[in-house]
């Protein structure tokens, strides 16, 4: 049965009456944002201030502190070197690492080169463990002789032609595996005797910078007794 339309019209204002009856708050919302708009920048700015003011009596106590525990302090710790003591540690905690990445390296080439000895003996090709050796020693004094004349560092201590050649003999040993096994045997042992010439090679270059060192203190050392004679 369809209803008149007076009475669907009649009854629609009375149900928005009273849905804005039960929801007064939402009336009353707008006036109070706009009646104060000055209001939170106001408040924001008060905090920031009051924050910057907190900040700047924190780092003046920690300043203070400072000042009383440098006061505190003996004049023999004032006195003593830290920032020379520091470089030492630095440069002892440098040698010590070289040394243990120098020593672990040499002993991953010594496991590896025996584990291509038993992989050569396993496979019948003990004949190719001198050739190769032979040839990665000639290789290595070849490749040293082009790259010195090529490459000229400064730094004593650290050699990159050598450097160089070593990571090229690795490379050589990883590709080996690509191969058949007579050749896998055979370019293991010219990276390992390319290698073992590297670490000769490394260890005569090494003693070289003792001595000069040891040459330059000494010549140090008889200039400075000399200076002192001479003001005596």
């Amino acid at each position: 049965m369809a209803l008149p339309a007076s009475s669907i019209c009649s009854s629609t204002p009375k149900f928005q009456i009273k849905m804005f009856k039960n929801q007064p708050h939402q009336l009353n919302r707008w006036p109070v944002i706009h009646a104060h708009p000055q209001l939170f920048p106001s408040r924001f700015i008060k905090m920031t201030t009051a924050e910057l003011g907190d900040r700047n009596k924190v780092k003046i106590q920690l300043n203070i502190a400072k000042e009383m525990l440098w006061a505190a302090t003996p004049d023999p710790v004032k006195e003593f070197p830290w920032r020379k003591a520091g470089d030492v540690v630095l440069k002892r905690l440098m040698f010590i690492g070289q040394t243990a990445l120098k020593w672990s390296l040499v002993s991953m080439f010594i496991f590896s080169s025996i584990s291509d000895v038993i992989f050569s003996i396993s496979r019948n090709q003990e004949l190719l463990i001198p050739v190769g050796l032979l040839i990665g020693y000639l290789m290595t004094n070849y490749l040293d002789e082009i790259l010195q004349e090529i490459v000229q560092t400064e730094d004593k201590g650290f050699n990159l032609p050598l450097a160089n050649i070593s990571f090229f003999f690795v490379l050589v040993k990883v590709i080996s595996t690509y191969f058949a096994a007579g050749t896998r045997v055979f370019l293991l042992h010219v990276a390992n005797g390319g290698l073992l010439q590297v670490l000769w090679l490394w260890r005569h270059l090494a003693k070289e910078n003792d001595k000069h060192s040891e040459n330059n203190f000494n010549t140090e050392g008889q200039d400075a007794s000399l200076v002192a004679d001479v003001e005596e």
